[in-house]
């Protein structure tokens, strides 16, 4: 875990202190609280669905395998709506490199979207890794969720029981 040194204040009320834990990857923000946390990205989201909407799916992914590492939640144009890792695990990439891989990831899936009237819409797409596994796979009609697992993970298990969740966010 990082911790913020004195010179850094919470982006919301101010308050200094050496025990706020630099949690938010969505926005690199750091925050006092979990209330200072959300009252933040309510404001910062201008659609329907709010952060804790998408704080809740995360934490539905992240429950259904230990093996789960990390999630990302973002719209089909790039901005990240929610994304955290595990507790306790290390992350593999430097945030611009996070950022390159997201990139990367929509790119593909738009490439693959030109493609759909001939083959169909993209379900989901695998990558393995010698250290990860990535799944890149539709959450709704605007958004992609970006998942990495342990390389012992069951993909097949973890892929199916995501497509359940993203069944009922059609409206996403």
């Amino acid at each position: 875990m990082i911790y913020m040194d004195m010179s850094t204040v919470c982006v919301v009320c101010g308050t200094k202190s050496q025990d706020y834990a630099v949690e938010c990857f969505c926005c690199g923000n750091c925050y006092c609280s979990d209330k200072c946390k959300v009252q933040d990205h309510q404001k910062k989201i201008f659609h329907h669905h709010t952060w804790m909407e998408y704080r809740k799916i995360y934490e539905d992914i992240l429950n259904i395998d230990e093996n789960i590492r990390f999630v990302t939640i973002f719209d089909v144009n790039g901005k990240i709506r929610y994304s955290d890792h595990r507790q306790g695990i290390e992350n593999l990439l430097t945030p611009e490199e996070s950022k390159k891989s997201l990139k990367l990831a929509l790119d593909a899936w738009r490439i693959r979207g030109e493609l759909a009237p001939k083959i169909g819409k993209g379900k989901y797409v695998l990558a393995e890794y010698e250290n990860i596994k990535r799944i890149t796979m539709p959450l709704g009609n605007s958004h992609l969720l970006y998942v990495t697992t342990n390389v012992k993970a069951d993909h097949s298990k973890i892929i199916s029981e995501i497509t359940n969740i993203a069944r009922h966010k059609q409206d996403y």
